[in-house]
């Protein structure tokens, strides 16, 4: 559900609510500081592309849907073309997604922490293994990433 558009009231209670809480859990806006601290509404709206410079208002939250990250394991990014992440031969980290499926799909980003804030990186070009479990077990895709803001080009399955 997305929270209402401009021009209609907005509250603490629904926003919470959007992001999964309970409507009458501790709502900070922002904290005690210009920098959103965390647990306030600003913070945890963050990959949501609700503004993190002051000053902050509820305003922000108009028409946001809360996002939510999708945990997947992956192995060390190889700088190469085609297949060769498959290759790979054991999970090595956790890596999180914005997308709706189990595993990123093309247009989704990708992020190297849970809270969203740092892109996985491709530089010219990297791909990387997808693990549905852990080692020993053999990579299930993989997927490439280029440039600097996490975003997937391309995926693929393994052989």
């Amino acid at each position: 559900m997305t929270l209402p558009a401009a021009g209609n009231p907005i509250g603490a209670n629904q926003i919470n609510v959007e992001a999964n809480r309970s409507g009458t859990a501790n709502a900070p806006l922002s904290g005690t500081s210009s920098t959103p601290q965390a647990g306030s509404l600003v913070k945890i709206y963050e990959n949501s592309g609700v503004n993190q410079s002051a000053p902050h208002a509820y305003s922000e939250f108009y028409s946001k849907t809360f996002a939510t990250l999708t945990s997947f394991l992956v192995g060390a990014g190889i700088v190469e073309g085609g297949n060769t992440a498959c290759s790979t031969l054991g999970s090595s980290f956790t890596y999180y997604h914005d997308g709706s499926g189990t595993y990123p799909a093309v247009g989704d980003k990708v992020y190297t922490n849970s809270g969203g804030t740092t892109p996985a990186s491709g530089s010219t070009g990297t791909n990387y293994a997808v693990f549905a479990v852990g080692p020993p077990a053999p990579p299930i895709r993989w997927f490439r990433i280029t440039g600097s803001i996490g975003e997937v080009q391309s995926t693929n399955t393994c052989p």
